[in-house]
């Protein structure tokens, strides 16, 4: 069972209150009951997935909210709304925004019920600062633009397409996890996003996943002493996006460059836009057809690989 901790209003888009109406941001759990990597609604009595402990009966994906901020300046937050067995309704953003108290102003809502990434629960990146491998020596990650050039484990030097990022609270699912000096082939202390993936090798590797590498969430890896959860009141996380899914190196431990997915590439419209527009300049096939460079560890093979 995976657990994710993330930021919500007690509301309901499709159901709103009144205008002016009083929001106050709370954390929550959610549990992904079988590590499937999505929280799905359900009737059943039991091996259900929850938010607070109450199971998820519909999640309404795509809704969005417009509130005021105690400056009076208003933005609309797009999010995920699940409806829980006590009655609850309760949304969370999916597009990097940071909830804070507001008044109520306005919203929309979709019709059709699905379930919810939990990639969407944070963002899948490093933290600036991160020194990563290139052919001049170790470069901080927020110093690379594209056309400068990075080593990867397969292809050697690879130019960068588009380098992007966005600044947020790290609490809850932006919390970064922290890898302590060689907790993972790491020379230095190394900070990444919960969804971000490393490589994981050996034969705990072979006996989980049948190949001696995989690509495994810092999340799953979390140990509560040489790797964990590392809040802060502020940090940035930067995407690097190559001409593939590559092995890059940071702080000496070998990751992940970006792959795009559905949360970037459906939930935050002007950076998909950004993203296909690099990708489209060195490829004539979509970047949809962008494969991972290695096994991604998902459910099951999560579960084996941390006992």
């Amino acid at each position: 069972m995976a657990t994710y901790t993330d930021q919500f209003y007690y509301i309901d888009p499709g159901n709103p209150p009144a205008e002016g109406t009083a929001l106050s941001p709370t954390q929550l759990t959610l549990n992904d009951r079988n590590n499937d990597n999505w929280i799905t609604p359900s009737n059943a009595w039991f091996g259900y997935d929850t938010v607070d402990g109450q199971r998820v009966t519909d999640v309404w994906r795509g809704d969005t909210i417009t509130v005021q901020n105690a400056n009076g300046r208003e933005f609309t937050v797009t999010g995920d709304t699940f409806y829980l067995s006590n009655g609850d309704r309760v949304f969370t953003p999916t597009d990097g925004s940071i909830l804070h108290n507001a008044t109520f102003v306005s919203s929309t809502y979709v019709t059709d019920s699905t379930q919810a990434p939990v990639g969407e629960l944070g963002p899948e990146c490093f933290v600036s600062g991160t020194l990563i491998e290139t052919p001049r020596g170790p470069t901080p990650i927020e110093w690379l633009r594209a056309g400068d050039l990075v080593l990867t484990e397969d292809a050697g030097a690879v130019p960068v397409l588009w380098a992007g990022g966005r600044t947020v609270q790290g609490f809850g699912s932006y919390a970064p996890v922290r890898f302590e000096a060689h907790a993972i082939g790491n020379d230095r202390p190394l900070l990444v996003s919960q969804q971000h993936r490393m490589l994981v090798t050996g034969w705990n590797a072979e006996l989980a996943c049948g190949t001696r590498e995989v690509l495994v969430a810092a999340k799953h890896l979390v140990n509560g002493t040489s790797i964990r959860l590392n809040p802060m009141p502020r940090l940035r996380y930067i995407h690097l996006l190559l001409d593939a899914h590559h092995i890059v190196t940071a702080e000496g431990a070998r990751s992940e460059s970006l792959f795009p997915g559905n949360m970037i590439l459906e939930e935050r419209p002007e950076v998909a836009a950004e993203i296909r527009a690099a990708w489209a300049r060195a490829h004539a096939t979509p970047i949809e057809t962008m494969v991972t460079a290695r096994h991604v560890a998902r459910g099951p093979e999560v579960s084996l690989l941390a006992a």
